[in-house]
């Protein structure tokens, strides 16, 4: 289903877009879609490391909730350097004493 929605843009915004069409050989409508869509995609990274940072989500499902694979996902992760496992330094002494 599609919906049609308005919205009021400034001079400059209006400058950058006719840009874009320009560089795409689109017309506006076109343009605005494939803006918004990558918005939403880099919002939805940006939130999903967000929640991975502070633990409230597991890397499996800030993958899903991006719609990038689990190795996609670590490799962000890897990038922004999170702690995404909650394993700290003190688990790890505590596991290899465990294991001696």
């Amino acid at each position: 289903m599609t919906s049609t929605i308005s919205v009021r843009l400034g001079k400059p915004a209006l400058r950058d877009l006719a840009e874009i069409e320009k560089k795409w050989q689109t017309d506006r409508s076109e343009a605005i879609r494939r803006l918004l869509a990558e918005a939403v995609k880099d919002w939805k990274i940006s939130h999903a490391l967000e929640e991975l940072a502070s633990h409230r989500t597991s890397i499996g499902k800030a993958a899903q909730i991006c719609g990038i694979s689990l190795w996609e996902m670590i490799e962000l992760a890897k990038q922004k350097n999170l702690d995404w496992t909650g394993y700290s330094k003190e688990d790890l002494e505590k596991d290899l004493r465990a294991v001696q």
